[in-house]
């Protein structure tokens, strides 16, 4: 939103790159973080998620200066697959203090409450909004990274979805918000219900905020925020699926997308056929991939493969090299378990159970690969893992 505020008044291009403002404070974690290891003596104590996070980060900086495509696309692919994994590294690796850790709690949840409420009022509010007061057509088009920005508002998937057209006769207007986009705004809601049912776990007032998050998630007409509830719902009443089967989760996903019939994966089951996709160019001997800037959904060639998925995205670029993302979320989510059983704390299982969301758009949308929402649910799993983190952090209070 800052960025198309920017633009709407000074109508300089350089507002569109805004996201690059992400990249440098993720830029100065590091810093902060590779100091902090300097004056450990380079003994700073890191979960075993941290390490898989380093592992898979070099094997895809390895992956990207063995591609022979352009350097824009492979660069940007490249930033897609390891910003958010280095962002868990350094904010664990800062030796932030209890105080510090309870207060970015805190910033994480209000946050999400107010992008929530924003994106409640400017729902209600007319398309005129976007199209004659903030003029977004002209935001988005200018920016020449943006594959899909000259699209205008009303015929665009990411402001309306047809999904229900056949049952209203019309599309249906998604929630935005300051995200400008629903999908990871979707994964910021996930991550405000998460962190509130584990605020009721602990045995604190929660119900205003949960509700606010399911309003807020089903508003922007994400099926993957839908799903999730489905799946919260499912765990709490028959016990499947537990956080903890996040693996299992996986396997269940790649096989349904292998055995669904590809001619009947269209519309809104196109994000299936993009995972089937990615797995048949493994069975097919591919091992290594298409390359980092020759795949996905970020790519200039000229090729389907994995579109739609992140979890296809990532093998059409790297290959067998894409498992190291799965190895990495299990340990995530076993590490979070492994706290909380430590902690006794009631509330770390639903942490936990964000993966379950993640877990699913990476399997089903390239839009897990983005940061935005995605990136707030792996601050939070970090802020839990982080040693000064107090058996009940204060965004529980």
């Amino acid at each position: 939103m800052v960025g198309l505020l920017g633009f709407r008044l000074t109508e300089r291009f350089a507002w569109t790159l805004n996201g690059a403002v992400r990249d440098l404070a993720v830029a100065a974690l590091l810093l902060l973080a590779i100091l902090a290891s300097w004056r450990a003596g380079g003994h700073a104590r890191l979960p075993n998620s941290a390490r898989w996070a380093l592992v898979m980060v070099a094997a895809y900086v390895m992956a990207a200066l063995a591609d022979p495509e352009g350097v824009i696309p492979t660069a940007l692919n490249l930033r897609r697959l390891v910003l958010v994994p280095l962002l868990f590294v350094a904010l664990l690796a800062i030796p932030w203090s209890a105080l510090q850790v309870d207060r970015l709690f805190r910033i994480v949840v209000l946050s999400c409450a107010a992008v929530a409420l924003l994106g409640m009022v400017e729902r209600v509010l007319p398309d005129a909004l976007w199209t004659d007061w903030l003029e977004i057509d002209a935001y988005t088009a200018a920016s020449n990274l943006d594959r899909f920005g000259n699209i205008p508002f009303a015929e665009s998937g990411r402001y309306f979805t047809t999904d229900l057209q056949e049952l209203l006769g019309r599309p249906l207007r998604r929630m935005i918000s300051t995200y400008l986009e629903p999908t990871t705004l979707a994964a910021a809601m996930a991550v405000l219900l998460t962190l509130a049912l584990a605020r009721r776990a602990r045995g604190y007032p929660s119900t205003l905020l949960i509700l606010l998050a399911v309003v807020a998630g089903c508003a922007t007409l994400s099926k993957g925020f839908i799903a999730y509830l489905l799946m919260l719902l499912s765990w709490r009443f028959i016990g499947v699926p537990a956080p903890r089967q996040v693996g299992a989760l996986v396997l269940l996903g790649c096989c349904g997308a292998l055995l669904a019939d590809p001619s009947r994966l269209e519309g809104p089951f196109q994000h299936a056929a993009g995972l089937a996709s990615g797995l048949r160019e493994l069975a097919a001997g591919n091992w290594l991939g298409h390359g980092l800037g020759a795949a996905g959904n970020l790519s200039d060639a000229d090729t389907d493969t994995g579109t739609e998925s992140g979890l296809g995205n990532v093998m059409a670029q790297v290959g067998v090299l894409a498992a190291l993302s799965l190895v990495w979320l299990r340990a995530v989510v076993l590490d979070v378990l492994a706290t909380a059983t430590a902690r006794r704390d009631p509330g770390g299982v639903w942490v936990a159970a964000w993966m379950l969301f993640w877990t699913l758009t990476y399997l089903f949308s390239a839009s897990s690969l983005g940061v935005g929402g995605n990136a707030l649910g792996f601050i939070a799993m970090a802020l839990y893992l982080h040693p000064a983190s107090r058996p009940h952090p204060a965004c529980a209070r």
